[in-house]
């Protein structure tokens, strides 16, 4: 078998092998791409009344992110993430069940309450929605497969040149040989 046929028969059998999880990749990452643009995967950070030092304590921010229903009765701890956003003057509390709580930081009231889609596509973006042995022996395989489908596409792409040139070069050297 030679190189270009062994070249052809790994780039096809490998696009076979990697095609679904390469479609959650790009689908969950076209996602992202635009998590800032669409509101139902990320949702927009309200300004607060004031981005200078924040006046209410953490005691007053946590009360009011737990006055809401989707955040009730959630201690520090509960909360996945908490953003101090300064240039804002607000704090974003984000659960683990992807609900997300603005609150300002001057008054202490609730700016936005929304569900937030990015962290979920972000895990099946990057595999660990579905747990450590998906995300480290096929996504990381994928990614790893993936780069060798462009290696063997780039060839593919490249060896008519390089085969056209070759036989330009010894059709060349042929006709010097004749004349010599």
């Amino acid at each position: 078998m030679n190189l270009n046929k062994l070249n052809r028969t790994i780039h096809n059998w490998i696009s076979i092998f990697i095609a679904l999880p390469l479609l959650l990749i790009i689908v969950s990452g076209l996602f992202l791409q635009l998590k800032k643009d669409l509101n139902w995967i990320q949702p927009p950070s309200v300004r607060g009344a004031n981005a200078e030092t924040p006046t209410v304590s953490h005691a007053q921010l946590l009360s009011a992110a737990t006055s809401v229903p989707e955040t009730k009765g959630l201690k520090w701890a509960d909360f996945d993430r908490i953003d101090y956003k300064t240039d804002r003057g607000m704090v974003k509390f984000i659960t683990a069940e992807g609900w997300e709580v603005q609150v300002d930081t001057t008054s202490g009231q609730v700016l936005s309450v929304a569900s937030r889609q990015s962290d979920f596509l972000e895990k099946l973006h990057d595999g660990s929605y579905f747990g450590d042995f998906v995300k480290y022996y096929v996504i990381l395989p994928t990614g790893i497969t993936l780069f060798i489908l462009w290696i063997t596409g780039l060839w593919m792409f490249i060896y008519p040149y390089v085969k056209k040139a070759s036989n330009k070069k010894k059709k060349a050297l042929k006709a010097a040989k004749r004349e010599a």
